[in-house]
């Protein structure tokens, strides 16, 4: 009677289970497919590439980046003296 039971059981979920395995790997399939979703995808690698880099040479530039003198001058003389930016470590 066990046995019986467990072999409908079986039967049951092979039928239940398998259909849902072969529609997730079509759907999976097409995904993967579809040229219109490929092209797409591809721009958007492109994008982030070129961000990417961009936000590279922003991080070298910040790193070389130094603070400007200030001086204070009114024609040839100079009314103040020249200043510099503390340096925060």
């Amino acid at each position: 009677m066990f046995v019986k039971a467990f072999e409908i059981f079986l039967y049951s979920l092979a039928y239940s289970v398998w259909p849902f395995v072969f529609i997730l790997c079509l759907l999976l399939i097409y995904k993967r497919l579809n040229p219109a979703d490929r092209k797409q995808r591809s721009i958007q690698k492109k994008k982030k590439k070129i961000d990417k880099m961009e936000m590279e040479d922003l991080a070298g530039k910040a790193i070389n980046f130094k603070p400007p003198k200030i001086e204070t001058s009114f024609g040839d003389s100079r009314i103040g003296e020249v200043h510099n930016y503390e340096e925060k470590d």
